[in-house]
């Protein structure tokens, strides 16, 4: 097992951020980062493991703003040349990636650049996972990490500028989820732990250096696989302290809300916190902010009709309320509606249908439907939508008239979804097993891209064992011929 032997950083606290205004500048970019971080010394003894773990989300083009640029990772292996080490390693985990070593890294250059430059890549959802307890953990379940990341010498994380809508926004401290198997990372999504899982994989594993791609980075609800608006910020910036990073990192993205996983991993002592010890090398943060459309800025443009108030709210009721919004937003509103999450008071007035999210905003419903919790689960959000009446689901009520009479044979391992609602699972039918998914309406299309994305990450054929049947709303004849084995449209 590593010793992890590292040299002493005189200050970790130090931020160094460059203007990046010429793409092909960022060897002299990164150089400079390192050379304020380190002062030419190398962070690892020679012969030690190098791990460096880009933010690949579901394959999308580093253009998306949603990937790590492969050539800042490129720049990083010729730097860590320069500190002799045994062994350079790129990993990353995506479900796109499928189950194996050689499945992944498929586009964007990856493998072409391992066999020029001599390192290997490494799938961390098919590498060996381990336990390590915590004292007090916030995530109340296993959290199996990957061993190569847990026993590495020098960790290296390169994340991107990105907001997101399960998390607030996701910079160091998120581009770790991945540490974790792909199957675990979707129970996580179930269970709506996320927060309390990111913070207790960094209290385990901070990463030791992160270089931040800011070239673009991603703006809107960008979360999972979402990446339609580059950020364009053009920016690099580097720490030792993720907690530093994210907080600088949200500085340039003009990021205020209140976000649970930055405050508890604050308080678990990942990292400073206190603005005031920041030590900012280069360039100032007010000088290159570039001001992110939050996903919430994202939703109300999507959504005609919708009002959202946050009246301060944490990240706990803000997440629930977007995530159950944007489970609804293709299916369309069917009156004026106006979420309503946090505790500060508000006397604005509303058209239509209003709902109050979370304990803090329930306080002051009166007569309007209310989702009590802190924070609710963003399934009771969506329930609450529903029984309001104010989301469309024709589709819903198709699928289940389709469903009607079918033989047992059809349904074992059967999972079919509408408008953001599963319609029925099959008493075989397990999310982490080879099943068949029938997707259902239009509104259904990017999730139905997704299913079949991830398909091979569960042994699933992503043409046989998926069917997207299409309409607006879509046929009972053609989600019934789905639903007896014909594919549906493609």
């Amino acid at each position: 097992m590593s010793t992890r032997r590292r040299r002493p950083i005189i200050d970790s606290t130090l931020v160094s951020i460059r203007r990046w205004e010429r793409f092909d500048d960022y060897v002299t970019l990164i150089d400079a980062l390192l050379e304020d971080l380190y002062g030419g010394a190398a962070p690892i003894a020679p012969g030690g493991t190098v791990v460096i773990k880009p933010n690949i989300t579901a394959n999308a083009p580093s253009a998306s703003g949603g990937t790590t640029h492969r050539e800042l990772v490129e720049g990083l292996v010729l730097a860590a040349r320069r500190w002799r080490p045994g062994r350079i390693v790129v990993a990353e985990g995506t479900g796109a990636f499928g189950p194996s070593h050689e499945t992944a890294f498929p586009t964007g250059g990856w493998r072409e650049m391992a066999a020029r430059l001599g390192v290997e890549l490494y799938n961390l959802d098919a590498g060996e996972h381990v336990e390590r307890p915590l004292d007090k953990p916030r995530y109340p379940h296993p959290l199996p990490l990957s061993q190569l990341v847990l026993e590495a010498d020098l960790f290296i994380s390169v994340p991107l500028l990105k907001t997101h809508v399960s998390a607030d926004y996701t910079v160091a401290l998120k581009n770790s989820f991945a540490l974790t198997p792909q199957a675990t990372r979707s129970e996580i999504h179930r269970q709506y732990l996320l927060e309390e899982a990111l913070v207790d994989i960094n209290r385990v594993r901070t990463p030791d250096l992160i270089l931040v791609d800011g070239w673009d980075g991603a703006e809107g609800i960008a979360g999972g696989t979402d990446f339609e608006r580059p950020g364009g910020a053009r920016v690099m910036l580097a720490g030792t302290d993720p907690v530093a990073v994210d907080l600088i990192s949200r500085e340039l993205m003009g990021l205020s809300m209140r976000t649970r996983y930055l405050e508890w991993a604050i308080a678990e002592g990942v990292g400073c916190g206190d603005r005031s010890r920041i030590t900012v090398y280069g360039a100032s943060p007010q000088g290159l902010c570039r001001p992110f459309m939050t996903p919430a800025d994202e939703l109300l443009q999507r959504m005609p009709g919708l009002t959202l108030m946050d009246c301060d709210a944490c990240s706990g009721c803000r997440v629930s309320a977007l995530a159950a919004l944007r489970r609804a937003h293709a299916a369309r509103l069917t009156e004026p509606l106006t979420v309503v999450y946090g505790g500060a008071e508000t006397d604005q007035a509303s058209e239509g249908a209003v709902l109050y999210v979370g304990d803090c905003a329930s306080a002051h419903a009166g007569e309007h439907p209310s989702v009590p919790g802190c924070p609710p689960e963003a399934e009771a959000v969506h329930r609450a939508l529903l029984e309001m009446g104010v989301v469309c689901q024709k589709c819903v009520a198709a699928a289940r008239e389709a469903l009607q009479c079918l033989p047992p044979e059809a349904l074992a391992r059967l999972r079919v979804t509408a408008a953001g609602e599963m319609v029925f699972a099959g008493p075989a039918f397990d999310f982490y097993q080879p099943h068949r998914a029938v997707i259902v309406g239009d509104c259904s299309a990017d999730y139905a891209r997704v299913v079949r994305e991830r398909a091979p990450s569960l042994g699933m054929d992503p043409e046989g064992d998926v069917a997207f049947v299409t309409g607006c709303p879509a046929t009972v004849t053609d989600i019934r011929r789905a639903l007896l084995g014909a594919q549906g449209e493609k």
